[in-house]
């Protein structure tokens, strides 16, 4: 290659150059050509100079193969020693983003490339990584074994990670029990696998490495804990609520009132058609189905299917709690009226809305005489005290 000119911007270098061979060889026959059939330019990024970005302009040669049986019949001149064919970056770029992708990560190692003027994302850093190939195993004794997506929610494979070394031993595209099994039986070295609690990781662990002690991650620790909690808290909803609510002196303002029968049988039939999805997706999910195709079988969307399995049980009936409203103060008033005799929905809304009107104004007058009441007998505003006492015993006694 010879070069041409340099251009030098505020924030880029480019760099003009033009192939010389006079031939060039066909990568699918080997055959030497010697006609030109045109020239393509090609923009490869390279690494940064003086602070500045470096780009390659180069000139590329396009050659017509001699050989006529040969199925190439236009070629372009390569460059193996400087960057690879179809590269859009040179071979010593992709060595630096490699290079720094496997000491942090993505995002941080697109930070650091951009600081040396190398503008690049954290989904390229992380292809470039990929593209290594991995080393050699080696004697593994310490192993955790783990489910990752190709696609979440459709594709997964196996993960197994040396504990001790801490980096990737092989990825398995599949999420299955016989290769995992395969691999853990190649290692009989093996004295722990660290593991989920999910069936596919304990059969794999238990059939492929008996002499092994199986433990949990401490990640999947944490998570299950977590969900267990969340699990708790949720079926104790109705009960926190209640307890708040009479820590706060607050009151039901109505009766529960008799629910009709049909709607009773109503409720009872939808409960009973839960409960068999429920078990519909529980025996789905133990043959293998994953939640997309669950969600398709049974109707229903991948966060309902998220929620039942994370009901190891059946989910119990609903109870529904009647909300205040703004007619409950005016209860008594039209039931009374109505049995009166008064049937004329026009006049007991009138007569209600007076009557609000009414309350209205006896609330504004309290509240002009509210700065005149001795404090002894005012009410306390401090809505906080309530809580404190709770979670402070001690100051009821203070």
């Amino acid at each position: 290659m010879d070069l041409d000119s340099i251009e030098v911007h505020e924030q880029t270098v480019i760099v003009h150059l033009h192939a010389t061979p006079l031939t060039a060889a066909c990568p699918r026959c080997a055959t030497a050509g010697s006609r030109v059939h045109s020239r393509d330019p090609r923009t490869i990024a390279d690494v940064a100079f003086g602070g500045r970005s470096r780009a390659l302009k180069l000139l590329v040669r396009k050659w017509i193969c001699p050989e006529a049986s040969c199925s190439q019949h236009i070629f372009a001149s390569r460059f193996p020693e400087v960057v690879q064919c179809y590269a859009r970056m040179t071979d010593r770029l992709i060595k630096a983003l490699q290079s720094t992708g496997v000491i942090t990560n993505g995002a941080d190692a697109t930070q650091i490339a951009s600081s040396f003027s190398v503008p690049t994302t954290a989904k390229t850093i992380i292809r470039r990584v990929l593209h290594l190939p991995l080393p050699s195993e080696g004697s593994v004794q310490k192993v955790g074994i783990d489910e990752w997506a190709w696609k979440k929610g459709q594709h997964y494979g196996t993960i197994l990670v040396d504990r001790e070394k801490r980096r990737v031993v092989p990825w398995l595209a599949d999420r299955s029990v016989e290769p995992s099994q395969a691999w853990l039986r190649k290692h009989a070295e093996m004295d722990l696998v660290s593991r989920d609690r999910g069936k596919i990781c304990r059969e794999a662990a238990t059939e492929g490495a008996p002499q092994a002690k199986q433990a949990v991650d401490r990640f999947h620790l944490q998570k299950n804990f977590a969900e267990a909690l969340e699990q708790f808290f949720r079926k104790q909803e109705r009960a926190l609520k209640t307890a708040t609510q009479r820590s706060a002196g607050k009151t039901r303002s109505a009766a529960r009132m008799e629910m009709p029968e049909k709607i009773a049988q109503e409720r009872r039939a939808r409960h009973r058609q839960r409960v068999r999805s429920h078990k519909r997706i529980g025996k789905l999910y133990r043959e293998g189905y994953y939640t997309e195709q669950i969600a398709q079988l049974v109707g229903v969307s991948s966060r309902s299917i998220d929620r039942a399995l994370e009901q190891q049980a059946a989910p119990p009936p609903r109870r529904r709690s009647r909300t205040s409203s703004i007619v409950d103060p005016s209860l008594s008033s039209l039931a009374s009226r109505w049995n009166q005799g008064c049937h004329n929905a026009a006049q007991l809304y009138e007569e209600m809305v007076a009557a609000s009107d009414r309350r209205a104004r006896g609330a504004r007058l309290r509240c002009g005489f509210t700065p005149f009441v001795p404090q002894e007998y005012a009410p306390s505003r401090n809505r906080r005290s309530s809580g404190t006492n709770l979670l402070r015993p001690e100051a009821l006694r203070s």
